[in-house]
């Protein structure tokens, strides 16, 4: 009985322990796609031949490559 109550709860941290983790990770790639959009007006010279919604695609396809490898 202990040992059935024992793993019950070790997989209930797990499972909270999950949750925690991959909300921890969506709220940074959410943050780091605000910033995108704020540093892709900056970087419209370094870009001349992209548009704004261009180079917020570059940097949010990087940003999501990073985050979920």
């Amino acid at each position: 009985m202990t040992t059935l109550v024992l793993n019950y709860s070790r997989s209930l941290f797990e499972v909270i322990g999950d949750f925690l983790s991959s909300m921890t990770t969506a709220i940074q790639v959410s943050r780091q796609i605000e910033a995108n959009q704020r540093i892709a007006v900056l970087l419209r010279h370094e870009y001349p031949h992209e548009n704004y919604d261009g180079i917020v695609a570059i940097l949010n396809d990087k940003t999501l490559k990073e985050y979920y490898k």
